[in-house]
C-alpha cells in the first residue's frame, strides 16, 4: 500500500466520505500524504486541512477541473491552490450552476426514456444541494435497479453521446491551466489513460498541447487507468518535460477503483509534482 495519493473526492462533489471521514479512512489506508480534488469545487478543501492535521497527515489542497478537448471530458488536477482565490472561487460557483443545469436537462432526457423522478431520486445521494453529477444518476439507476453498476449506467445512458448523455459547456484545458496558476496551484492532466480517443494521436495531442500551454504534471499512475499505461504515461512525462503525479481517484469502497494509496507505488527516476509542491522530502 502507498503512502502517498493525489487524487481523491468526498462528499463535496461526487464521493461517498465526508472530507474529514475520507482523511481518516486515508490514514486507515496507510497514506501519510493526501490531496483532495473534488470536480470543480473546493468546499471541502478546509475540514480535509483541519482534520488531516489532527490526524497528523501530511496534506495539499487541490481541486479537479472539467474541460473539454475535441469533444471529449478531460480531467486537469490543480495542487497546492490558495482554496480562498476570488477567480477561482467564481469559476467554480458558475461551474456548479451550470452541472446543475445539466443534471435538469439530463433528468429530462429520462423522462422521455419513461424514467421519471430521476433528478429527485439522484439528490439522494448527494450531500450538497448543487454540484449534482452524472454519478449521482448511475448510482439513482443502480438503485432502481435498471442497471447492475455504474460501468453499465455510463455505458447505455450517462456516457458521451448516449440515452441521457447532455454535454456541459465547460472551458478548455488552457483556461483550466491558465485558472490553477493564478490560485498559485500547479497543473497535472488526470489518468490521461482512461481517455477514448478513436486515434492513438488524439491523446498525443492532448498531452503536447497540454504542455504547451503551460501544464506541470501528468498522473502516470492512476486508478481510472491500467497499470500498463504507466510506462506510456513516463513517455509523455519525460519527452514534455512533465512532473509525475499518482492518485487512486478514490470515490467509493462500493466502487471500482482502488482504496486511497493502493493504485500504485510511483516509479523513481523523473522529477515529481511533490518536488514542485516543495514536499520530496515528507
Amino acid at each position: 500500500m502507498g503512502t502517498l495519493d493525489l487524487h481523491m473526492h468526498s462528499t463535496a462533489s461526487d464521493g461517498s466520505l465526508a472530507p474529514d471521514a475520507l482523511v481518516r479512512f486515508a490514514r486507515e489506508c496507510g497514506v501519510r500524504t493526501m490531496a483532495l480534488t473534488d470536480h470543480d469545487t473546493v468546499a471541502g478543501v478546509d475540514l480535509a486541512q483541519r482534520t488531516a492535521q489532527l490526524e497528523g497527515l501530511t496534506f495539499v489542497t487541490g481541486i479537479e477541473i472539467s474541460t473539454i478537448y475535441a469533444g471529449k471530458n478531460i480531467h486537469v488536477v490543480g495542487l497546492g491552490i490558495n482554496p480562498h482565490d476570488e477567480e477561482l472561487l467564481a469559476v467554480t460557483t458558475t461551474m456548479c450552476s451550470e452541472r446543475d443545469r445539466r443534471a435538469v436537462l439530463m433528468a429530462e432526457r429520462f423522462a422521455e426514456l419513461g424514467i421519471e423522478g430521476m433528478f429527485e431520486e439522484a439528490m439522494t445521494f448527494s450531500a450538497r444541494e448543487s454540484n449534482l453529477s452524472r454519478l449521482h444518476f448511475a448510482k439513482a439507476l443502480m438503485k432502481r435497479g435498471i442497471v447492475k453498476n455504474q460501468q453499465e449506467a455510463f455505458d447505455k445512458y450517462l456516457g458521451e453521446g448516449k440515452l441521457a448523455y447532455v454535454a456541459a459547456p465547460w472551458g478548455s484545458v488552457a483556461d483550466a491551466v491558465e485558472l490553477i496558476h493564478k490560485a498559485r496551484g500547479i497543473a497535472v492532466l488526470a489518468h490521461p489513460g482512461r481517455y477514448s480517443f478513436s486515434a492513438d494521436w488524439q491523446l498525443d495531442a492532448l498531452v503536447e498541447g497540454f504542455a504547451e500551454c503551460g501544464g506541470d504534471g501528468i498522473e502516470v499512475v492512476s486508478g481510472s487507468q491500467s497499470p500498463s499505461f504507466t510506462e506510456k504515461a513516463l513517455q509523455f512525462a519525460r519527452f514534455y518535460g512533465l512532473a509525475i503525479s499518482t492518485g487512486s481517484d478514490f470515490h467509493s469502497e462500493a466502487g471500482t477503483r482502488p482504496v486511497p494509496g493502493a493504485q500504485g507505488e510511483l516509479p523513481s527516476g523523473l522529477p515529481t509534482v511533490m518536488k514542485m509542491l516543495g514536499l520530496e522530502s515528507v
